[in-house]
């Protein structure tokens, strides 16, 4: 990626389970439950990550 592209992110929710999929090299974070919701932070080059994600 270069610095004038766009990371991609894909999410898809299976019950409690929210499956997050990104093109990102780089560190990203998730926050599930609006501003006092859970943080989920990624490091780099994680590409796929499985979260809890509560009904």
């Amino acid at each position: 990626m270069t610095p004038r592209e766009s990371a991609r992110f894909r999410l898809r929710r299976t019950g409690d389970h929210l499956r997050v999929s990104t093109d990102s090299p780089h560190p990203w974070q998730l926050r599930i439950g609006g501003p006092d919701g859970a943080l989920h932070l990624s490091p780099a080059g994680t590409h796929e990550a499985e979260l809890p994600c509560p009904a």
